[in-house]
């Protein structure tokens, strides 16, 4: 007995194993279709309220498609003029902005550091001869292999044509997958399986709807409070700032940056970067402490070096969609991880 017991766990791994190898494999086959499922799973639980209230169920994916449409329309209507008159009118300061970079900037860090650097068009121009090359180099490689790999475009248009039609279609089998799935489980093991599978739903549940609203809430905090401190480009550095957020921290440290050098060259004093330095600060706090608590609920819950060591494996293995489902994908193998702990400590090997 304890012979089998063995010879099924080591099934189970080489079954993982093997899971894990082809998801690498084919990741750029499975991805769009896991992002898919993902939105499938975000939304389930909406069409289902609307089955409740009596609204058949493909009318009610109907409405959901809809409205996340309608939404993406007006976003883009409201949006697009907005950041269009910001980067009109800061297009008009730049000449101002270089010139206090020319005359205040360089010189303070030729200062500081002791070196040299080129200020005007015929000290630039022989610098830029000489490092053409290097600099154009990356630039010219990354165009030429976009351009020369004609597949790589194909899986791009394809992807953006798959995650919608596989979205709908998986929002419309989604209960009948479940069902279908859960008659696979040994009945012996359906009451373990389904309090993992609990825990890992409580964990996951609104995670993808709550962090599109905290996006949509961080973009208009940073840019109304940028706009109320003067800042150029307020609104154009919020949405960077709010979408970075899909990357954990990315957001944070990259619009802070650019926000900062941004109202360090328009005021040119220091008390306007303060003030921007503020702003994050507090934008952070209320997303931690009130935002993402009332709109994600029951919230992923994962360490901080976690969700940096899946973020830097997810992107190292499937690239910028690894690291945008790294945080999701984090949870599930942590749940995992608790169930396979919990078989161990229960085994004769663990106690013997």
């Amino acid at each position: 007995m304890a012979e089998a017991k063995r010879g099924t766990g080591w099934g189970w791994l080489t079954i993982l194993a093997l899971g894990i190898g082809f998801l690498y494999l084919t990741g750029s086959i499975f991805v769009p279709f896991l992002i898919a499922f993902l939105l499938a799973y975000a939304f389930d639980p909406v069409v289902v309220a609307l089955e409740r209230r009596g609204i058949r169920r493909g009318l009610a994916i109907w409405f959901v498609i809809v409205v996340i449409s309608a939404a993406l329309v007006l976003f883009l209507l409201v949006v697009i003029p907005i950041i269009q008159e910001e980067t009109t009118r800061a297009l008009v300061q730049l000449p101002g902005y270089l010139e206090h970079i020319r005359t205040d900037l360089l010189p303070a860090l030729e200062r500081r550091f002791g070196i040299n650097i080129p200020k005007t068009y015929e000290e630039i121009l022989p610098r830029l001869r000489e490092e053409a090359p290097n600099i154009f180099r990356p630039a010219t490689a990354i165009l030429f292999s976009l351009f020369s790999n004609t597949a790589y475009l194909l899986t791009v248009i394809a992807n953006l044509i798959v995650i919608p039609f596989a979205f709908y279609y998986f929002l419309r089998d989604f209960e009948a997958l479940k069902r279908q799935a859960g008659e696979y489980i040994p009945p012996r093991h359906r009451a373990e399986v389904y309090k993992w599978l609990t825990e890992l739903d409580q964990s996951l549940s609104g995670f993808i709807r709550g962090q599109l609203l905290v996006i949509f809430f961080l973009a208009i905090f940073y840019g109304v409070g940028l706009t109320l401190i003067g800042v150029d480009l307020a609104f154009v550095l919020g949405i960077i700032a709010a979408f970075g957020e899909i990357v954990p921290y990315v957001g944070f440290i990259v619009g802070l940056s650019l926000s900062v050098l941004v109202s360090f060259l328009q005021f040119q004093d220091v008390l306007h970067p303060f003030y921007v330095v503020l702003l994050f600060a507090a934008v952070q706090s209320v997303q931690g402490l009130v935002v993402a608590p009332l709109v994600m609920g029951q919230q992923v819950g994962l360490h901080p070096l976690v969700v940096i060591a899946a973020v830097y494996i997810a992107g190292d293995l499937f690239g910028f969609i690894g690291v945008l489902l790294a945080v999701p994908g984090a949870a599930v193998v942590v749940v995992l991880l608790k169930a396979l702990a919990e078989r161990y400590r229960r085994s004769t090997l663990y106690r013997t």
